[in-house]
């Protein structure tokens, strides 16, 4: 029975040290790469990928978003912009140059097939840059709105990028096409962006009603012109096609991209939920064997992203304003040593379905003060703080005293003369002071010496004074 009951406590001993482990392995429940969510990415991932939450700018994954790259038919979004920051007339007649039509022969490139001296809308004109994104559209709107000349049209695509924000994106043409005698992206002729970049340029066009509509349309009938009979355009993103493989029902937009610089490229956007998320995958494979078969990976990445996001994704209410984060020492707190940091407000967040507000932890700046002074008023700010899991950080708070802590003044007091008491200048004036002392002591102790000797000479003589009477 003695041996038994050993045994007994022996297992619940175990069991209440292994309890612990198991509660801490929580923090590993979801997978992060670096300051990002792990999506698991899959084999075919592209070689830059880019997912963010539209509606507060927050990146859930992040893979060689801000390196160079060639932003290929990507930038087509911006030509449309431009176009339509000029002219939000769609019915505009618009008439093909020549030289605008043929400027691109011998490219090879994607074209709508317009014809010299050809006329038709501003409408027909965007949709063929954005369906079977057509570099000879592109190449008529540069002409059209850059007073003649496609060098004045490319100085507002730039401008515009620069007023987005974006810092290391430049465009050399109005249609993407690279040019192949430069090696790099240090040249002025050549179009270069980053995945970064191009989320603030998706960001603003999705803002367009005119280019959501536009490029979330798979096909479109352009209807018959003074130099052509009816054509058909399609849209070359297939996550818009029912009949694609690569369909996605909530996808909107947004345009796609490939040259050799560049390699397959996707920008899309999908709305669920009332979340919106844009997804941008670059520098992917336009045949990829996978299972037998040949894919475009940009596709596959894009649609990858977008799923995941909805699947693992949600905006919580992580805590509010009563939710005490953190302490902080009170100075002469009238009976409290410390105040509780709560937040200023409800602290809401994009964040994986999986984590709570007990996963994270609270990370303060390395100025973030140890003690404040009282008397301290309730929701009185005393900094900022990032919550964090792991090293993805999750939101900003800002924090705030949960109660009024009043001054005890006469705490104050004495502790501002023990502060004096204790303070270098105190003791230096007090070492001063003694030195003082003791020069006069002992500059004056001649002195004190000679008054006594008259002293005493003076009584002498009074006592023989009262000898001689």
């Amino acid at each position: 029975m003695k041996k038994l009951l050993i045994l007994i406590n022996c297992l619940i001993l175990i069991f209440s040290l292994c309890t612990p482990a198991l509660a801490t392995g929580t923090e590993d429940k979801v997978k992060t790469k670096g300051e990002y969510y792990d999506i698991e990415a899959p084999e075919y991932e592209t070689g830059i990928a880019l997912l963010v939450n539209a509606d507060t700018d927050t990146v859930i994954y992040s893979k060689n978003a801000d390196k160079i790259t060639a932003p290929a038919s990507l930038t087509k979004i911006v030509t449309a912009l431009v176009v339509l920051n000029e002219c939000n007339d769609l019915q505009k007649k618009i008439t093909c140059s020549y030289e605008a039509v043929h400027s691109l022969d011998g490219t090879g490139s994607s074209v709508a097939g317009l014809l010299a001296d050809e006329k038709t809308t501003l409408e027909m004109l965007l949709y063929c840059l954005f369906l079977p994104s057509a570099n000879d559209a592109a190449a008529v709107l540069a002409e059209e709105f850059g007073d003649g000349k496609p060098e004045n049209f490319v100085a507002k695509m730039n401008t515009l990028v620069q007023e987005l924000g974006c810092e290391n994106t430049r465009f050399a043409n109005a249609h993407g096409l690279d040019d192949e005698s430069v090696k790099g992206f240090d040249s002025d002729t050549q179009n270069r962006t980053t995945a970064s970049d191009m989320y603030l340029i998706a960001k603003k066009a999705l803002s367009n009603e005119t280019i959501v509509k536009l490029s979330s349309k798979y096909g479109k009938t352009m209807p018959k012109t003074n130099k052509s009979d009816v054509r058909y355009l399609y849209n070359t993103n297939p996550l818009l096609n029912s009949y694609s493989e690569y369909y996605y029902e909530e996808a909107i937009g947004l345009k796609t991209g490939t040259t050799d610089k560049a390699g397959a490229c996707l920008i899309s956007s999908a709305t669920k939920d009332g979340y919106t998320y844009i997804s941008i995958a670059m520098k992917g494979e336009t045949e990829r064997l996978i299972d037998g078969k040949y894919y475009n990976t940009a596709f596959l990445m894009c649609r990858y992203m977008l799923r995941w996001a909805f699947d693992n994704i949600k905006i919580k209410v992580l805590a509010d304003e009563t939710y005490v984060m953190s302490e902080v020492g009170v100075k002469f707190g009238r009976g409290a040593d410390y105040v509780g940091l709560v937040p200023k407000a409800s602290v809401t967040s994009v964040i994986h379905e999986d984590l709570t507000i007990d996963d994270l932890t609270l990370k303060l700046p390395d100025n973030f003060p140890e003690t404040v002074d009282s008397p301290i008023e309730k929701g009185a700010t005393v900094g900022k703080a990032q919550l964090m899991y792991k090293d993805v950080a999750v939101a900003d708070v800002e924090l705030v005293a949960f109660q009024t802590v009043k001054k005890n003044y006469l705490w104050a007091m004495f502790s501002w003369i023990e502060g004096i008491a204790t303070s270098k200048a105190f003791l230096v004036v007090l070492i001063v002071v003694v030195v003082v002392l003791i020069v006069l002591w002992f500059g004056t102790k001649n002195q004190r010496k000679r008054k006594k000797r008259r002293k005493q000479r003076v009584e002498i003589v009074k006592d023989y004074s009262r000898l001689a009477r």
